[in-house]
């Protein structure tokens, strides 16, 4: 590249509005044994100007039932669609912390002890 080619060159800003690798790394780690397990029929993609999304479907239901989305301002929200429309069930200011509610917990002891 030439000195006059450098001092021209534009750089473009990336869209606050998309998900970045870490952003899709996290979401894999949760959706791949998903997926595997038949848990979920599929996942799709569905980017505009002001968001990114991920729809979750499930088998046996024609609709996406959850979404995963970063909008314009870089806000992450986890929302769940029943007949009636979307619900929040996540937010954060990454996508880790938003899609927390979907992390693997650690089993814990039996409650109530085995006779």
């Amino acid at each position: 590249m030439t000195a006059t080619a450098a001092a021209t060159a534009t750089v473009l800003a990336f869209s606050s509005a998309r998900f970045t690798p870490d952003d899709l790394a996290t979401f894999e780690t949760i959706a791949e044994p998903k997926l595997r397990d038949g848990h979920w029929a599929g996942v799709v993609r569905e980017s505009g100007r002001e968001h990114d999304r991920l729809l979750v479907l499930l088998p046996e239901v024609d609709r996406p039932v959850f979404r995963f989305e970063r909008d314009g301002r870089g806000r992450y929200t986890l929302s769940f669609h029943d007949r009636s429309g979307w619900y929040g069930i996540g937010a954060g200011g990454s996508a880790a912390e938003c899609l927390s509610i979907w992390r693997a917990r650690p089993r814990t002891a039996a409650p109530f002890p085995v006779l």
